[in-house]
């Protein structure tokens, strides 16, 4: 059998915050190494979000920040960090517009205190509790930043439509919901990082396969040989998916490895 490449988003496809990681979950990359197989954590997280006992269970590279940053077995292949002026220009127009934004790196990130993330799955309180060590303000740092890509959260005050013609040339945005939106560095996806893998390692596309659930998914899903949806997908992911799988809950990945005989 030849080595295949799986690759998994982290948060609706390996994660909830409710139930953490399925035991199912586990016991599925588990069995997928132990039949040969490479497993590669996907995600819009940037490296300094994604916790190492995640890593830990048996996951052979990360893929973070939406392509922008990629390691194999503890190695950095590459790393973006956004170059200085385009880092003063961001941070300068989100504030102008009245945009709440997190500046997402490789070792941490940044952010200022404020309201605009409180009372939803985004607070700044749970942000702190869970990356407290890795955050800096914003504020006061003039510019020395190392980031990849920026979370933002607008309101009623903001005004991303125009923040976004300053932006344009050097990010492309993702819009999750009206409030919440993703910027990304220019050409860059999840594709991109798996790209990068299957080159280092010589492996074919024939033999890829990935599991998502979220709008940054579908490039990915839509490269791979199998892109595979959760069942919990948003309405967008199940449209475009080939193949669909059950909810992260119902042991949606363990019973996708099952499908295509990779346990």
């Amino acid at each position: 059998m030849k080595r295949k490449a799986v690759f998994f988003d982290i948060d609706g496809t390996l994660y909830n915050p409710v139930i953490g990681v399925p035991d199912s979950t586990i016991e599925g990359i588990k069995q997928l190494k132990q039949n040969g197989h490479l497993a590669f954590i996907s995600t819009g997280r940037a490296r300094a979000m994604i916790p190492q006992e995640l890593v830990d269970l048996g996951f052979d590279g990360v893929l973070a920040a939406c392509g922008t940053y990629v390691e194999y077995e503890r190695s950095v292949i590459y790393n973006l960090d956004l170059e200085e002026s385009i880092c003063g220009n961001v941070i300068s127009t989100l504030k102008k517009h009245n945009i709440f934004f997190i500046l997402e790196g490789q070792d941490y990130l940044y952010m200022d205190d404020g309201d605009d993330f409180e009372g939803d799955q985004f607070s700044i309180k749970t942000f702190k509790k869970l990356f407290g060590d890795k955050i800096k303000p914003v504020t006061g740092l003039g510019l020395d930043y190392r980031f990849n890509k920026i979370t933002c959260k607008t309101n009623e005050h903001s005004n991303f439509k125009e923040a976004y013609k300053s932006l344009e040339k050097d990010f492309d945005c993702i819009c999750h919901s009206a409030q919440f939106i993703e910027l990304v560095p220019k050409g860059f996806s999840k594709v991109k990082g798996i790209e990068a893998i299957l080159q280092h390692l010589n492996i074919n596309i024939e033999n890829t396969y990935a599991f998502g659930d979220s709008l940054n998914d579908i490039d990915m899903l839509n490269y791979v040989e199998y892109g595979i949806a959760m069942g919990n997908s948003s309405a967008e992911v199940l449209k475009i998916a080939n193949y669909k799988t059950d909810t992260l809950e119902n042991n949606g990945i363990y019973k996708g490895l099952k499908q295509f005989n990779l346990i």
